[in-house]
């Protein structure tokens, strides 16, 4: 009997995508053989040859069953179906994993059809046969993609794949790293332990520091008191006072500010030279 994780699947999900439009997402069972039917027959032959290559001409019921009726120890397939108005289901896009004989990875394939394309569908694909190949115990997926098949190959690339261009070759190998993802199906993982910081050093209050700004803004101070209060424009003693004591006040706010932005920067350069 084979590990549990070999077999694990997805339950349906709902998406939405780019067309704003709902689709569902599940595994492909017995009964979409007519499905697959149809939506091989509605294929242009520019989409099958790039997906295909030549090796396939037509699809046949036999084959259609084959698609659907998987083994699930060492295959998985999943649907992206459009709901009909009148009832029932469309087939849009599909996908599957077939493990190697040594289960240590799996060849991973999709196909779009035409009238589903820059919906985002492959790329929706691919990040689920991705959560498949993880729950599975599959460290990495691959994949051949016929060179001519660029929008293929942009969808591995933005998924961070490996792409390996064999000069000459009309197939490009695609390395897929199966990497954890935050939702879908699995729940995401604990957050990691973390050794506790030590606390800040206390560092000893500067009152010597402090003192010296006082002394420095007290002259400041007196400097633009001196210089403000015959520009007051009033004859009342009492009015120069105050007029003065604040304009005084406010320039040496500023002072101070400009002179605490010098002080770090000069002490920032101090411990960078150390």
């Amino acid at each position: 009997m084979r590990p549990p994780a070999l077999v694990a699947s997805l339950p349906p999900r709902t998406l939405v995508l780019r067309d704003g439009c709902a689709y569902r997402l599940r595994p492909l069972v017995r009964t979409d053989a007519a499905a697959v039917l149809e939506f091989f027959h509605t294929l242009s032959p520019e989409s099958i040859r790039s997906r295909y290559g030549y090796l396939i001409t037509n699809m046949t019921p036999e084959r259609a069953h084959r698609l659907v009726e998987i083994e699930p120890e060492r295959e998985a397939a999943l649907g992206l179906f459009a709901p009909r108005p009148g009832g029932g289901e469309t087939l849009c896009a599909m996908g599957r994993l077939v493990h190697t004989p040594d289960h240590r990875t799996a060849e991973c394939a999709f196909l779009v059809h035409d009238r589903c394309r820059r919906l985002g569908m492959a790329s929706q694909l691919l990040l689920y046969l991705r959560v498949l190949g993880r729950r599975r115990g599959l460290p990495r997926l691959f994949a051949q993609v016929r060179r001519e098949n660029r929008a293929m190959l942009e969808v591995f690339r933005r998924a961070g794949a490996q792409l390996h261009f064999d000069a000459g070759g009309e197939v490009v190998e695609v390395d897929i790293p199966v990497r954890k993802t935050k939702f879908l199906f699995d729940k995401s993982a604990g957050a990691p332990s973390v050794p506790p910081m030590a606390p800040p050093a206390k560092k000893p209050f500067p009152f010597v520091s402090l003192a010296l700004d006082l002394i420095v803004c007290a002259g400041v101070f007196t400097l633009f008191f001196r210089l403000v209060s015959p520009h007051v424009p009033s004859e009342d003693p009492a009015m120069i006072r105050l007029w003065g004591t604040l304009a005084a006040s406010c320039m040496t706010g500023v002072f101070w500010l400009a002179w605490q932005m010098v002080k770090t920067v000069f002490r920032f350069q101090r411990e960078s030279n150390r």
